[in-house]
């Protein structure tokens, strides 16, 4: 096919319009980076627009700009040429970023600004001749602000093109294709225009699209991904993709290097790197198939050129956690026999979070042992990853189920075996409350909202920092003070470590996990200080049973004797002490004086290995006694 120039429609300024970037200006800034902006906004309005009962799918593609697409891209804007007049868009870039879902509505609805009857489709006049229309029913995660100028802002040039297949009013399917643009206001020939174009069919002032055959000829010619069958969906094309936009200040000057140098490979694997790290922050609840299926909610696809991006890893690293809190959640609520598990088997606890009695939200916590869960290099959505103390929430909202922000609200002493990942999800009913916190970004819930809302959010925030303290709040190191004449001198201190054997071994290397330090009272008020280890994995043995080891000291030059006794924790918390047959205790230095006992030199590094039980939580307690407090 030959392309042909579209017809131009520059806005000429009416009383009341705003200038061409001015929405940009109100919506203020954000933390996110604009690559994070476009990919959670434009992956939320696909899963506002998803067709009832249907999957939606979602995709970016980047790719470079060939001779033929450079010169369907000039002869479109052909008609903008003239002069004196607004410079035409170009492709003077060597890419073009393309943003696809499928399975969604599509943009439908009149193609003009025809009245729309309240209910009634109308995502194309929203979309494309409009800005800032917020929904109504408080589920939209992307709905309006910066959900509508995203691809716009990511564009160098402002200009984005736009081609749909949506159901009409008789039900039958449609083509639509149609540019759009934010630029700059100017004056041309003595009239003042807001910088707002469009490009497409029509005459005079009534903007229409291509449609029907036309606009699928135009669209197979300018994306790369069609409709197939009865699809129905949208597809934007950005051209001049900001993909040498700085992430960092230290990063800027390298970058505007890269671009000037035209090295492409460069550019294509930072944006690829950056966009997996931001479809996976953000977009992960969308990664999660829910319990009972096999397919996630949407499908999510990177490529770069014909080469795929793999988003999720073989090794599911951080993620599997953070699903496993959203998926009891969603058991909860449903009310369903599923049951959600953590990575190590651990069953995950669900909180109804209330306020004055009425459930506004649910909180999921996931337990993860510090020793046995070695954080993957680079995991992206692992707390640990850092330093192996940061300790986080996913907030989300119950309909979008879009990660909002993910906070740290771990203002309590951290347990040195567990580490902890959380969700909270808003419930239903209190959706639009939610929602009414959050900023144009959607990264956030703003706590001095004023009225209602605020009072929410922080009654939520308040809550859910109390239930963590009194989940994981450690009590300071007990000290025991045994008076010479009651026991003669013998003092002791119990070190105890609830803990839970995991169910498979991880493939990276052990981790040297956090000390604790407890004291043991001796005769005539003498104090000797114990430092242990939690514990770590050592291999699992062929029955299930896990070989663990526990390192110590104890201060002191004199020898003492050490005792070690372990239970297992059941539901109800009661406690059962295993044998110590079972345990196949193995003291690395010392001597063993049987029933769990050793006698070992003090101010030396040492340690205790032990067999296990598979999937039961224990409570391990060491005590210390010099040996002259036992003669």
């Amino acid at each position: 096919m030959v392309v042909s120039p579209l017809n131009w429609f520059p806005k000429q300024f009416r009383a009341g319009d705003m200038d061409g970037t001015g929405g940009d200006r109100l919506l203020g800034r954000t933390d996110l980076s604009p690559l994070e902006v476009l990919i959670r906004e434009t992956a939320q309005n696909s899963w506002d627009a998803r067709e009832e009962g249907a999957t939606p799918h979602f995709g970016l593609h980047l790719r470079r700009v060939d001779f033929r697409l450079r010169a369907d891209i000039d002869h479109l804007f052909d008609a903008t040429r003239v002069p004196g007049r607004q410079r035409a868009p170009e492709a003077n870039n060597l890419h073009v970023l393309e943003i696809f879902d499928r399975g969604t509505s599509g943009l439908d609805g009149p193609i003009d600004l025809s009245p729309v009857p309240r209910g009634a489709p109308c995502n194309f006049q929203d979309l494309i001749l409009k800005v800032g229309v917020p929904r109504d029913d408080g589920k939209g995660g992307g709905t309006y602000g910066f959900g509508k100028t995203a691809a716009y802002a990511f564009s160098e040039q402002g200009t984005v093109i736009f081609w749909t297949r949506c159901r009409t009013s008789d039900g039958g399917l449609e083509h639509r294709f149609i540019v759009s643009a934010f630029h700059d206001s100017y004056v041309s020939e003595g009239k003042q225009f807001t910088g707002r174009h469009w490009w497409g069919d029509g005459i005079d002032d009534l903007i229409s699209p291509l449609v029907g055959e036309r606009a699928r000829s135009y669209g197979e010619r300018f994306f790369s991904r069609h409709f197939h069958n009865d699809e129905t969906g949208t597809s934007l094309l950005i051209l001049d993709p900001r993909i040498t936009v700085p992430w960092d200040a230290e990063s800027e000057e390298s970058d505007l290097r890269h671009r000037q140098s035209g090295d492409a490979a460069v550019l294509e694997a930072r944006f690829t790197a950056e966009a997996r790290r931001a479809v996976r922050q953000h977009l992960w609840p969308k990664l999660i198939a829910e319990p009972g299926r096999e397919i996630p909610p949407m499908p999510i696809e990177i490529r770069v050129h014909d080469h795929a991006e793999d988003i999720t890893d073989t090794k599911s690293g951080a993620i599997a956690a953070w699903g496993a809190g959203l998926n009891a959640i969603r058991a909860h609520v449903s009310g369903t026999s599923a049951s959600a598990a953590a990575p190590s088997g651990l069953p995950v606890d669900v909180t109804d979070v209330t306020r004055r009695g009425e459930t506004i939200g649910y909180l999921a916590v996931v337990k993860r042992l510090r020793a046995l869960e070695d954080a993957i290099t680079d995991d992206d959505l692992d707390p640990m990853q850092e330093d192996g103390s940061v300790q986080r929430i996913a907030l989300m909202r119950d309909q979008a189920e879009l990660v909002v922000t993910t906070d740290d609200w771990s203002d309590h002493t951290a347990s040195p075996v567990f580490d902890w990942v959380a969700v909270f999800k808003s419930a239903e009913k209190w959706d639009s409350v939610f929602a009414d916190a959050e900023p144009p970004a959607h990264d956030m819930w703003v706590s001095s909202a004023g009225g209602e809302t605020g009072l929410v959010i922080r009654a939520m925030r308040n809550r859910v920092k109390a239930i963590l303290r009194e989940a994981f709040a450690v009590p300071e190191p007990a000290l025991v003070e045994v008076p010479d004449e009651a026991h003669r001198g013998v003092g002791t201190v119990a070190r105890m470590f609830g803990m839970l054997l995991p169910a498979a071994i991880p493939d990276g290397p052990d981790q040297v996990s956090p000390r604790t330090t407890g004291r043991t009272g001796g005769r005539r008020g003498r104090r000797q200080s114990m430092v242990v280890d939690a514990p770590r994995l050592l291999h699992t043995l062929p029955d299930g049973h896990q070989r663990q080891q526990i390192s110590f000291s104890v201060s002191g030059i004199e020898d003492h004797i050490v005792e070690i006794l372990v239970s297992v924790v059941g539901d109800d918390g009661a406690r059962s002490e295993l044998p110590l047959t079972d345990l196949e205790l193995e003291w690395s230095s010392g001597a063993d004086l049987g029933d769990g006992r050793a006698r070992v030199p003090g101010e030396v590094p040492q340690s205790v290995a032990l067999t296990g039980p598979p999937r039961r939580a224990l409570r391990i307690e060491m005590n210390a006694s010099p040996v002259d407090a036992r003669d």
